[in-house]
């Protein structure tokens, strides 16, 4: 089910061919609905990281067990932080658009292992 899920959003985020919603409603019935969800959330995650980008400004990146990557994006106009932790399938599918590739191409401190991504508290 994993491999299905995952292979829905990468349909849902090519340019070339995207899988329609409405003519493919019953891909998205019960549990694949969360394709949908990941593939609003990596969208509004590279849209964030663009944004970044154009700044200057680099997001923390902490490597997770098991291949996952939490990202600590700030935000532009708030004193406020945003943390995402993408599975290993996700990051994947950031790493297509250009400004996942230049946000995951990172510096090379921030992905030291135990180190914390954001200050507690």
């Amino acid at each position: 089910m994993r491999e299905f899920l995952y292979r829905l959003v990468q349909r849902l985020q090519e340019e070339a061919r995207p899988l329609s919603r409405n003519k493919h409603f019953h891909a998205f019935a019960g549990e694949a609905r969360r394709a949908l969800r990941i593939d609003r959330h990596l969208r509004d995650l590279a849209q964030h990281l663009e944004v970044l980008r154009t700044r200057g400004e680099r997001p923390r990146i902490r490597i997770m067990p098991g291949g996952s990557v939490q990202l600590v994006l700030k935000h532009p106009t708030l004193a406020v932080v945003r943390t995402a932790t993408l599975a290993p399938e996700e990051v994947a599918l950031l790493l297509r658009s250009p400004a996942g590739a230049w946000a995951l191409a990172g510096e090379p401190a921030a992905d030291v292992p135990g180190r914390p991504a954001a200050k507690p508290g």
